[in-house]
């Protein structure tokens, strides 16, 4: 019985792994090479001009720093303020802070197309531009402040009491002791948030209209509408490898945490 779990575990994992495999083995075959039947798990030919195309452009490494920026405030940003917003209402039971909780949930059951307009809006009146508007519209991150809360509700209240006692203020508390015994949620929050800024392809676009101040998802991306490489299938595949990779340097980095964290803070009411 362990075996036949294994195998289909096993074959699912290959089947989910497949479109990866192909498209990572393809961004090193030339546009002239798709042309050739039958289609093979290897390419017929290789060649790293695909590649080397995304590192001669010039403004890449600015890209690079841009997305790092965008990646790092938004994580930083994302923890303080959703963890805080989460330890107030995980340890506030007053009724106006419950209905509060639950207004603020309210974005969860909408898409991000759907707060274009609103966010535009929000810019506009705090005359936010560019990296500033990515960044400060990113921020807020309703389902991690319900993880947030629920994982909190696991953290004896006995310890935030005798620290008040002690004369702690709450971001003493909550910087202090609370974050240190929530590691997993920390790491599920950063995997989130991490993701979620590398992958906001539409906000992005639509704010960094500058070539310089570009991130490297919406430089890459661009850089495929081009008229010198629209019909070359490996050059595209070549940026989707590329934009792929740091998804798994974010994910290797908190993983230790991610799945604790997410299953805690999902389940604990």
């Amino acid at each position: 019985m362990k075996m036949l779990r294994l195998s289909v575990l096993a074959l699912l994992c290959a089947l989910l792994l497949f479109p990866l495999w192909l498209m990572v083995m393809n961004s090193f075959t030339p546009s002239q090479a798709f042309l050739r039947a039958p289609p093979r798990l290897l390419p017929y030919e290789w060649t790293l001009k695909n590649y080397q195309s995304i590192f001669r452009m010039p403004l890449l490494t600015r890209w690079v720093g841009n997305s790092m920026l965008v990646v790092v405030a938004i994580v930083v940003a994302g923890i303080v303020v959703n963890g805080a917003a989460g330890y107030v209402f995980g340890f506030n039971s007053r009724r106006w802070v419950r209905f509060l909780f639950w207004g603020m949930m309210a974005p969860i059951f909408v898409t991000r197309i759907v707060l274009l307009i609103s966010q535009f809006v929000i810019v506009g009146k705090l005359s936010l531009r560019g990296l500033a508007a990515v960044v400060l519209m990113s921020v807020y991150w309703p389902t991690g402040i319900f993880l947030f809360r629920n994982y909190f509700a696991s953290v004896p209240f006995s310890i935030i009491e005798s620290a008040r006692l002690d004369g702690a203020s709450e971001w003493r508390i909550f910087a202090s002791i609370v974050l240190p015994l929530c590691k997993p949620i920390v790491g599920a929050g950063m995997v989130f948030l991490g993701m979620g800024a590398l992958g906001d392809y539409i906000w992005q676009l639509l704010n960094l209209q500058r070539a310089e101040l570009q991130t490297f998802l919406v430089g890459l991306m661009n850089s495929t509408i081009d008229v010198r490489v629209v019909d070359n299938i490996g050059y595209d595949l070549a940026v989707g490898t590329m934009l792929f990779l740091p998804y798994v340097l974010i994910f290797a980095v908190s993983s230790r945490y991610f799945i604790k964290g997410l299953t805690l803070g999902g389940l604990k009411e």
